[in-house]
């Protein structure tokens, strides 16, 4: 009889398959990338090769029920090593020159975990490293023993130089972005959507850019030498159609964790929200109130683009353990928009963070 504990996946193989939550994985690089900004470091490049490996790990680590950088099978109800870091990442990740992993679990968001990596010395120094230039993100949920499993692989391959369009993020509602291109050279041309190329240019490493207009899918790629050696590289974002204003709110979701047992709140408030203007250029002026006597918003009035701090009222949070909903809710003369706010309240919190690892060769 085939034992009832054989684990779906099997082996160091990378699988490929569809995101569990493409959202809370693109949430991520973006926040490691504007993180890495704040401290003047380059945008890492989001690829998919990192990606596969990562969210295979995520998901291999849910099924399987184990938390390691090395990768498990469960057979016959115990955990047999299966091949480590490395080797797993390095499988798909060819050509690799120095590799990288954080891991984390039971965190209930991009947020939560992010505060989790910056707070632990280790990860942080992951997430700030110039020594990578790569980037992957999986998630996975719900099982194993803490519900929700996290993986960043960071990387850097040779004869690589990636191409990052405003920080990797996806989507943007203005045609003139920013670009970032890794590497020492002497001269680069560029070309929007497979068009025509631009004159040689002296090269930059950063340097502002015009997406043809139009809504829609829009790459961007370069060439760029040193005179005796050429590459290039690409990299694509989705423009919004722009027209009336709107306001519009990042995150438009957020989740807090509140523990009874010991009266913390994770992640700990405040919670910064940036206000923007989707639809065109123009300044927008807004008014925000709440629904729930335990949630807050600081200020309560301003202009795009801006952020305000979500914080959560201690002395009046609900004390019944459950998933409990509040609303904030942003006004504008021609627009509106509205942030929910989760608050689960548990009797204990059951979480995990990793020591990270790094590889080099």
């Amino acid at each position: 009889m085939e034992d009832a504990l054989q684990p779906a996946f099997s082996g160091c193989n990378v699988q490929v398959f569809a995101p569990v939550n493409p959202d809370f994985e693109q949430q991520v690089v973006e926040r490691v990338n504007n993180h890495r900004a704040s401290l003047g470091r380059p945008p890492l490049k989001r690829v998919d090769l990192l990606d596969q490996t990562a969210r295979y790990h995520a998901r291999d680590m849910r099924e399987d029920d184990y938390f390691s950088h090395s990768t498990y099978d469960r057979v016959g109800g115990g955990l047999q090593l299966v091949c480590d870091f490395g080797t797993r990442v390095g499988s798909h990740y060819l050509q690799w020159n120095r590799i990288g992993e954080n891991i984390a679990a039971g965190y209930p968001s991009p947020q939560a975990v992010m505060n989790a990596w910056l707070n632990s010395a280790g990860h942080r120094a992951n997430i700030e490293s110039t020594n990578y230039q790569e980037i992957g993100v999986g998630y996975d949920a719900l099982g194993g023993a803490y519900g929700r499993y996290w993986v960043q692989n960071f990387g850097r391959r040779a004869n690589v130089y990636p191409l990052v369009i405003n920080n990797e993020y996806s989507r943007t509602t203005s045609p003139n972005v920013s670009v970032y291109i890794y590497g020492s050279w002497t001269q680069m041309r560029l070309r929007n959507d497979g068009g025509p190329w631009s004159a040689w240019q002296p090269f930059s490493n950063s340097f502002s850019w015009a997406l043809n207009a139009g809504p829609g899918t829009r790459e961007v790629c370069a060439e760029f030498t040193n005179g005796a050696q050429t590459f290039s590289a690409c990299d694509a974002i989705f423009l919004v159609a722009t027209s009336e204003p709107k306001l519009a709110i990042a995150p438009a979701t957020l989740s807090f964790v509140y523990d009874l047992s010991t009266a913390q709140v994770h992640p700990q408030p405040p919670v910064s929200v940036q206000l923007s203007n989707a639809g065109n250029a123009g300044a927008l002026s807004w008014t925000a109130g709440t629904n729930q006597p335990w949630l807050l918003i600081s200020p309560t009035a301003g202009s795009t683009p801006g952020t305000a701090q979500v914080n959560l009222a201690q002395p009046t949070l609900p004390g019944v353990v459950g998933s409990h909903t509040g609303v904030i809710s942003f006004s504008a003369a021609s627009s509106s928009a509205s942030l929910t706010v989760t608050l689960n309240v548990v009797g204990g919190l059951s979480s995990k963070v990793w020591l990270p690892i790094t590889q080099r060769q």
